[in-house]
């Protein structure tokens, strides 16, 4: 196999395949992946792939009102009529109590709108028709955005890597990167379970396994690691596929709901999640005492659950940074690796841009959006991506 390239990817998931889809569609010269297993076979094959635009930090808004573009056109945007993203465009509605929260939801939905979402406020009335299984007397904020959905994991991935591959790119799944090649602080490759390969760019796009190329090209970063469950649940009438997405800041621990296929609903939380050494180190077991509380939450946000039944379960890692947000930069202290990770459960549904951003990034092209919110430096500069809902998933 080919030994020398001018670009090398690490990671397989959702953003290693975007990134690689776009250098190539960007200009870039050979360019390979490496993956250690199969393509979407770690954090992305785990995600549950929502795609929504609510966020109060502007660059997140921004970043994904342009993911959406791809997800609404994504045979057009990668240049392929037979691609699909399983996405299914069903909105997304977000609940909040009375007092600060409440006033955070109708601040930022305002905001929003001047960074290109499309989002509104609407009445409980309204979120009736939408969504008519819904209990909602105890919610005093509810906001809106009809371009959101879900989509499906691999699909998703495999149709970036499917591009990227029809443009030149290279892949070498199985292989594990064991460390990397560097000289007189520039990055000169990465070593492998299968040999070294030679590159002048590196671009690590692994997400909670991250850790590992810190350390090798000696850097710390600030990044924890939590294990999260996924649920999904069934009645006796199938749950609608077109139902919209619900984030419920009412409840405990910040449920939110999808339609999954099957007729189930599949349910996620919004907190910390449970603290793990890596990412290999998750326990899949989940107890059953969590499958009852999260299906009380349900059913009080649904009633109709309340003769609801358990289906199944899967638990993700989560890559969490301080505030929550992911780091997307040049690599301090070694030139020519490039860093993607700490996406703290927003990764899926920014990857399309943000493959493009760092494309743009590692080309040295001028990019769509100002990334330097993303940089590594801002955690000891003390300018955090501070979240006006506080330290969680929603940012």
């Amino acid at each position: 196999m080919q030994r020398v390239f001018d670009v090398i990817v690490i990671g397989g998931g959702v953003v290693g395949a975007s990134v690689a889809f776009h250098l190539k569609q960007l200009g870039s010269g050979n360019v390979l992946l490496v993956e250690r297993g199969d393509i979407c076979s770690g954090g992305t094959a785990k995600s549950c792939a929502i795609v929504r635009s609510h966020y109060s930090i502007p660059i997140n808004t921004q970043v994904c009102v342009k993911s959406l573009e791809y997800f609404n056109h994504f045979p057009e945007m990668l240049g392929d009529g037979e691609a699909s993203a399983g996405f299914v465009k069903t909105g997304y509605l977000i609940m909040a109590p009375p007092g600060k929260q409440g006033k955070s939801i109708q601040a930022n939905l305002a905001r929003q709108s001047g960074w290109g979402a499309n989002v509104r406020e609407i009445s409980r009335e309204e979120a009736l028709e939408l969504h008519p299984l819904l209990r909602v007397d105890d919610a005093a904020v509810l906001g809106f955005e009809p371009d959101s959905g879900y989509a499906d994991p691999y699909l998703t991935t495999t149709g970036f890597m499917n591009a990227a591959k029809r443009l030149g790119v290279q892949a070498l799944t199985d292989c594990t990167v064991t460390g990397l090649v560097i000289d007189s602080g520039r990055i000169k490759g990465v070593k492998t379970s299968q040999g070294e390969f030679s590159a002048g760019r590196v671009v690590s796009a692994i997400g909670p396994w991250s850790h590992a190329i810190a350390e090798a090209a000696g850097l710390e970063i600030p990044m924890e690691i939590s294990r999260h469950t996924v649920l999904t649940f069934r009645v006796a009438e199938p749950y609608r596929s077109t139902l919209p997405i619900i984030k419920d800041l009412i409840s405990e621990k910040l449920i939110y709901f999808r339609p999954a296929s099957g007729g189930v609903v599949l349910l996620g939380t919004g907190d910390h999640g449970e603290p793990v050494t890596g990412p290999d180190e998750m326990e899949a077991q989940v107890p059953l005492d969590f499958v009852e509380e999260q299906g009380k939450q349900l059913a009080h946000r649904m009633p109709v659950f309340e003769q609801g039944q358990f289906v199944e379960s899967w638990v993700g890692p989560y890559d969490i940074m301080p505030d929550w947000n992911p780091v997307l930069d040049a690599a301090p202290g070694t030139d020519g690796l490039y860093l993607a990770f700490g996406f703290s459960g927003h990764g899926f549904k920014l990857a399309p841009m943000i493959g493009k951003l760092l494309a743009q990034l590692v080309l040295d092209q001028p990019r769509e959006i100002d990334i330097s919110p993303y940089r590594l430096a801002r955690f000891a500069e003390g300018e955090l991506l501070t979240s006006s809902y506080g330290t969680g998933a929603l940012a």
